[in-house]
This record gives C-alpha cells, structure tokens and sequence, in this order.
C-alpha cells in the first residue's frame, strides 16, 4: 500500500494500469519521469495536460472490474477473474446456488466452506488483494490533485475515482464482518485513504464497522455531487445515477429506509425493466450491456483478456451451454429446488431454469447437451453470439433499485406504495401476477423472494442473507444440495465471514492472530 513515489508518461500507460503484481505495478521503463509534486503542479499550469495523465488511471479503475489473473500470479487460478469471481465466490456460500461437482475444484471450497479453514491459501488472499489494489489506485489518483485544480473534466475524474473507493469498502465491510446493525463497533478492516499518513500502512488495525460506513458515504456522497451534470460516453463508466444506486445500496445495509428508497428511485430513473434478456432461444440474453436496464457494466469483446483466455471468465464458470468448466468439467451451477418451486409457472424467468428432470438444450456446438435438473439457463445466452465465452457482464441494473425502493418503503410501513411498485415490477415477468395486499412481515417477505428470483447469480445473495439475518437452510426435505455441503447455521456464524489472509496478518502490525474472523 506504499505510496508511488513517480508515474511515467507513456502511450502505454493506460494498457499497463494493473497488470502486475506489488507496490510498482505502474512503474515500467520511462520516455519521461514526472514526480507526483510536478504533476500536482500540472493542475494549475496545464490542466489539460493533466487530463492526460489522469484519464488512464480512472480507465484503469474500469478495467480492474474485469481484471483477469489480479493476483499476478505465474500459476494462473483459473476463478481469479476480477469482481464478479468474488460475487460467484459469495452466491455458492449461501443456500439459493449449489455446484454440482466438486471437479476441478475451482469454487466447489466457497461452496462447502472449507476454503475459510487455510488463511494462507492463495484463494483466501485473492479478495483482499484485490479490493485494496482498487483502493490504492484510487488513493494514488488523489494524491495527485491539489486544491487549485477546478478543470469540470479533472473534478468528474475525481469523482469517478470516489464512488470507485466507496465501491472498494462497501464490499470489504461486508465481507470481512457481519452486516452493519448490531455491529455498528465491531472490527471490520483498515481504512487506508490518501491521507493515511505512511508509517500508519504497517499498523493499521481493522476499523469499526461504523467508521468503514463513514467512508464509503463520504466518497459516495462527494461523487455524487462532482459528477452532477456528467453525461458519460458509455454504460461502462460511473454516473450519477450508479453512484446513486450505490448509496441505495449502502443505506439499505444501514436500514435507513428512507435514503434508501430515495435514492433507488434517482437511480432507476428512465431505466425499464427488460425481459429479453431472460427467454434463452429468442431473447438477447444476459450479455449486453445496451440492455435497458443495465445501468452499470463491462463491455466485454472476444479481444477482452478475460475472453481470450476461453476459459477464465464469468461464463466459464456460470454458462451451462458456453464452452468451458460449467460445460466441459460438468460443474454446473444450479439454483436451489425451494426456489425453483416457488416461480410461479407463469412467470418468464422460471425457463431461466431447468426443472427437476435432465434436459436437451442448445450448447456452443450447435447441437445439444444434457442440462441436469435446476441447472441454470440465466446465463446461458452467450452461446447465441458466438462460441468465444464472451459477452457483457452486469454490476448494476434498475430491476435491483426498483426491489431496493419497494423493500425500503415497506420497512418504512408506507405500504400501499410498496404494493404498487411491487406490482409495477412483477408484471414485467409474468403477466399473471396480481397486486399483494400483504403487510408488514409477509409482503417483505415477498419482496425478498422477488430479489432472489431477479438476482440469481449476480452476486446479491450472501449480502442479502445476512443482512436479513437469515443465515443458510441447505439441509431440508428432498433438498437438491450435495450431502458435503448439506449445511445449516445462522447468520451470525463466523463462516459467514471471510477469514484476513496470513499474508495481511504478518504485513501489518495493527492485526494479530487473534484478530481474525475464525
């Protein structure tokens, strides 16, 4: 987390931004050398050429989400593929995904808990790193600005980089401790910003719960005001509105209902809920970002690293008909059989999922592959474009902000409201729904079983459970998960919680052994 003392100028720049491991991932051989004093001297003397030298690094920012093999490693893990491997990691610790096989073994320890056992393992160290080389790059963007820097270009920059922190903490927080209400003191994970000063870097002891939250509202909050009249070029960029849905988000977990429904309501503005992207033979599938309610995502082309490498990417590891371990090393993701069962029949993402019996779908080849029971078809579209393993990938979509603002109006008793929007929403999907008259518990409960349908496999479930309380129930009557991970427990169980790599523990002095989240 050291401080780069010097950024070299280079056409190149912006290709090499994370593509390697350690504390000089961005020093590489020089045209010309600037220290970061001569480029804060850049704001007031030529902004413009400022722009130059920060536009990459924001780029870059983007390009992490998408980062294939971030831990550098020369024996490449093949379920280190950015952030939507630490979402897979999370979906398969709750009870509404199951793998069903252990082969290969990517996963399959996130799935029956028994990767939190070694916390000197390379997989235990992938999200931590990862996170905080997010962070520190953000860090190192800001410590190139001074006070005097007023250019509307730089201060977008600027505010990109902020919901680009706040985006970092708002997943460390609840990975590494239970959800915020009743843990408001409890140990989460260092805060480092770009005012740490840098003896505190090695002895650093995980911040309050609270303080982390702290955070992430402050640089959510500043993005949000910096980027107030930002029109961006692509859905791959920040706005206001993401960064908006990323406030929902934050005060949902602090069930601050009223922020929360507020703004879920500014984010999924002139955004509608598609349902193309849920019928797998005629549809356009989950894989384009152009989709009407995709609001935040990677625009992946067959030239994008994660898609060259065929088999180290999202749809790999999730497509049931694309080429890869889903297919190929037959480790299918399925959805849980209580869930299944609870899609009405008449609703259009219950074809989204095979049912109890083994099925012929249409595979990459052209031709047709066994699907077993409740394997998922959600992610199977991208077969429709090609037989590479690319396709976009969602971080953010209006169907989310829309169950975000129902939930948060039901909590806060305004019921009718809740009802309408509810309503408003599952109409979408199936044509026979009808209003809920429910109150209180019951029509939360409804809410919630709308999220799980909506978001399967996009990475909610984990945060959703344990926000809630709700633990995982894998062990029940004609249950569909394997006998190893026919687990039950709580939501305040420590498997709940990701274990601090060894690596971190003998780095900084601030977090001991006894520290951990065993």
């Amino acid at each position: 987390m050291k401080t780069i003392k010097y950024i070299f100028l280079s056409t190149i720049i912006a290709s090499l931004l994370f593509s390697a491991c350690g504390e000089d991932y961005l020093e590489v051989t020089p045209t010309a050398t600037i220290t970061s004093d001569r480029l804060k001297e850049l704001g007031s003397e030529s902004q413009e050429a400022f722009i130059e030298v920060v536009q990459p690094l924001v780029t870059g920012l983007y390009s992490w989400l998408i980062q294939y093999n971030s831990m550098n490693l020369s024996s490449l893990r093949h379920s280190d593929f950015g952030h939507l491997s630490v979402m897979l990691s999370t979906d398969l610790m709750n009870e509404d995904m199951l793998q069903n096989t252990s082969n290969y073994g990517w996963f399959y320890s996130d799935y029956d808990f028994t990767k939190r056992t070694n916390y000197t393992h390379v997989d235990v160290f992938m999200p931590w790193n990862y996170y905080y080389k997010l962070i520190k790059s953000t860090n190192d963007i800001f410590m190139l600005y001074n006070d005097e820097i007023d250019d509307p270009t730089l201060l977008v920059l600027k505010g990109q980089a902020f919901a680009m922190r706040g985006f970092a903490y708002l997943y460390l927080v609840q990975l590494y401790q239970h959800t915020y209400v009743g843990h408001e003191s409890d140990p989460s994970v260092p805060l480092v910003t770009d005012l740490t000063p840098e003896a505190q870097l090695t002895n650093n002891p995980r911040a309050e719960v609270s303080k982390v939250y702290e955070q992430i509202l402050s640089d959510l909050t500043q993005s949000y005001e910096l980027l107030e009249n930002f029109q961006r070029s692509s859905k791959v960029e920040v706005d206001k509105q993401v960064v908006a849905g990323l406030l929902a988000r934050t005060y949902l977990n602090m069930e601050n209902w009223s922020e929360a429904a507020k703004y879920a309501h500014i984010a999924r503005e002139g955004y509608t809920p598609s349902t193309a992207q849920w019928d797998y033979i005629n549809g356009t599938g989950f894989l384009d970002i152009n989709e009407p309610d995709w609001m935040w995502g990677a625009d992946v082309n067959s030239q994008t690293r994660i898609a060259i490498s065929g088999i180290v990417n999202p749809t790999s590891h999730l497509s049931s008909v694309s080429y890869g371990y889903t297919t190929a090393g037959n480790m299918e993701k399925l959805i849980d059989k209580r869930l299944y069962d609870q899609i009405p029949e008449s609703d259009l993402r219950k074809n989204a999922f095979n049912g109890q019996d083994t099925a012929l779908v249409l595979c990459y080849t052209g031709g047709t592959l066994k699907l077993s029971p409740y394997a998922n078809l959600k992610f199977g579209f991208y077969a429709q474009r090609s037989a590479d393993n690319f396709g976009d990938y969602a971080f953010m979509r209006a169907s989310e902000m829309y169950l975000i603002e129902a939930e948060a109006l039901a909590m806060n008793n305004n019921n009718a409201e809740a009802q309408n929007l509810l309503y408003e929403f599952v109409r979408t999907r199936d044509p026979l729904a009808v209003k809920s008259t429910a109150t209180g518990t019951a029509l939360r409960n409804e809410i919630y079983l709308q999220r799980r349908i909506e978001l399967w496999g996009e990475g909610f479930s984990y945060f959703d459970h344990k926000r809630l309380k709700l633990g995982v129930t894998r062990n029940y009557p004609e249950t569909n998960h394997r006998q190893d991970a026919m687990i039950n427990f709580d939501a305040e169980d420590s498997r709940y919680r990701f274990v601090i790599p060894r690596q971190e523990i003998i780095n900084n002095n601030g977090i001991s052994e006894k520290d951990n989240n065993d």
